[in-house]
């Protein structure tokens, strides 16, 4: 029997014009799910009182107000990643030092998701000002994945993404400087969109001021991905360049998609491994989209220490940009050598970075310019073992060993290009592994019907359902 939290956001939307249910019933529904025992990790706070008043007020415009005038998703639950200030709601950071912050203004984002009627249960969990791509802050217990609660849910999205895949929310707000959209996604068997670099408003102040770093969708289904992307990039503001788009980025979904020319870029970009399973995954999706007529050809993606280490000293400024005015030794330790080692680069050897960046992005771009979709594996492994990533007496080898995760991801935030990963292949042992593709700036639109024809021929959506199958070790 379906249930409530079974459901679709487009479904839940559905279900609220049809009368079948409504936002109070909904939002009581799933604040019970998460109160049972977020047993996934995925909420630092929750909300309550808050969502239901939110409920409460969209069930009275619901019935007294002409559905076509309100918004695609008017009253559908969300959750919003705690990086993201909320005026009146425990803001974390992912850090002890912020535990008991509540920010008195809401960052943009978080005014956007607002207009477009969605009501947030309350804030993702996260990795100390998502300098991780793991989850697992002093604030709150580990991001899982919901397949495997002994694995982590990966970072720095983590806890949005294992709260869609535990089935608390149908969508959540993420952000993605290094893959922390992709990578919690690939983790807890889910969707997950890093749009195009200007795709979504940032506000005034939310830029990272290198390009690298854009809010995203998560969500179980490709059409909610697109109907969330569609009321994130709703309002136009400070550090947006809207790219060409289609009318609807939902309809894209049912769109035609063209005969394309797909690269399977075998390998990755860090150099490190890709494990058996993961790249079995990404031959399988290009078969896949073979059969379904593309023209599909195999390029070794060969590795570029000059991308992967000029791109570290960017994040690493990002992560050291960051004003304190406390004692920065209860920082965790990943965060408090990165933010050492920023204060020993110059602005000379930061800005040589961004520009050797930028060129290798250009060269991998044009490395790929016959291509319109390349795939690539999201990360290098299957979900890693909660604290496997972790090194605190050795953050140097712990960054090592993230950049080695991630792989590839950087591809994405480095050119600016979209990249959504999908939830295509599955472990000998039931783990999810993403499947990326990434398409040139602004072809949205491209991916998502790519994406839909994939979720077609490789549904995933059977592989959902009930709590989490492993108790935490």
């Amino acid at each position: 029997m379906t249930e409530l939290h079974d459901l679709t956001a487009l479904e839940l939307a559905a279900a609220y014009e049809n009368g079948d249910t409504g936002p109070a019933e909904v939002v009581d529904h799933l604040l019970a799910r998460t109160g049972d025992g977020d047993r996934v990790g995925a909420f630092t706070t929750v909300s309550a009182d808050r969502a239901r008043t939110a409920a409460a007020e969209a069930e009275r415009v619901l019935r007294t107000t002409d559905r076509v005038g309100l918004p695609r998703l008017f009253g559908v639950p969300t959750a919003v990643k705690d990086l993201e200030a909320t005026a009146g709601v425990r803001t974390t950071l992912g850090s002890a030092l912020f535990r008991d912050w509540i920010p008195g203004h809401n960052d943009e984002i978080v005014d956007v998701m607002s207009d477009a009627g969605l009501i947030s249960l309350g804030k993702t969990t996260v990795p100390e000002f998502g300098a991780a791509c793991y989850t697992e802050p002093e604030v709150s217990g580990p991001a899982r994945s919901p397949f495997d609660l002994t694995r982590s849910a990966a970072g720095s999205s983590g806890g949005a993404a294992a709260a869609v895949g535990a089935l608390l929310v149908p969508i959540a707000q993420g952000s993605d400087t290094a893959g922390s959209v992709r990578s919690p996604a690939s983790a807890c068997g889910v969707v997950g969109l890093k749009p195009s670099r200007g795709l979504v408003t940032a506000g005034p102040n939310g830029n990272d001021g290198m390009g690298l770093s854009v809010r995203g969708p998560l969500a179980r289904t490709v059409r909610d991905t697109a109907a969330f992307l569609d009321a994130l990039t709703s309002r136009t503001g400070a550090g947006t360049v809207h790219p060409p788009r289609a009318d609807s980025y939902e309809r894209a979904c049912d769109a035609p998609v063209p005969r394309l020319r797909i690269a399977l870029a075998q390998g990755s970009v860090s150099g490190s491994p890709v494990h058996p399973e993961v790249a079995a995954a990404a031959e399988l999706t290009a078969r896949a989209l073979a059969d379904l007529g593309h023209d599909v050809f195999i390029r070794d993606q060969a590795p570029d220490p000059e991308l992967t280490e000029g791109f570290q000293v960017m994040f690493t400024a990002l992560v050291g940009s960051r004003t304190m005015s406390f004692d920065e030794s209860s920082l965790r330790p990943i965060v408090r050598h990165l933010r050492s080692r920023a204060q020993e680069f110059s602005s000379a050897e930061l800005a040589a970075s961004i520009g050797v960046v930028q060129a290798r992005a250009r060269a991998w771009a044009l490395d790929y310019a016959n291509a319109d979709v390349v795939i690539t594996p999201t990360v290098t492994t299957p979900p890693t073992l909660v604290g496997q990533l972790r090194d605190d007496a050795d953050p140097a080898a712990e960054l090592a060993a993230m950049t080695a995760f991630t792989g590839n991801t950087v591809l994405a935030n480095a050119t600016g290009f979209p990249a959504i990963s999908l939830p295509l292949g599955w472990s000998s042992g039931g783990l999810p592994l993403g499947v990326s593709l990434t398409a040139g700036w602004g072809r949205e639109d491209l991916l998502l019907g790519v994406s839909a024809a994939l979720e077609e021929a490789l549904p995933w959506a059977h592989r959902y359902g009930g709590l989490p199958r492993a108790t935490p070790a």
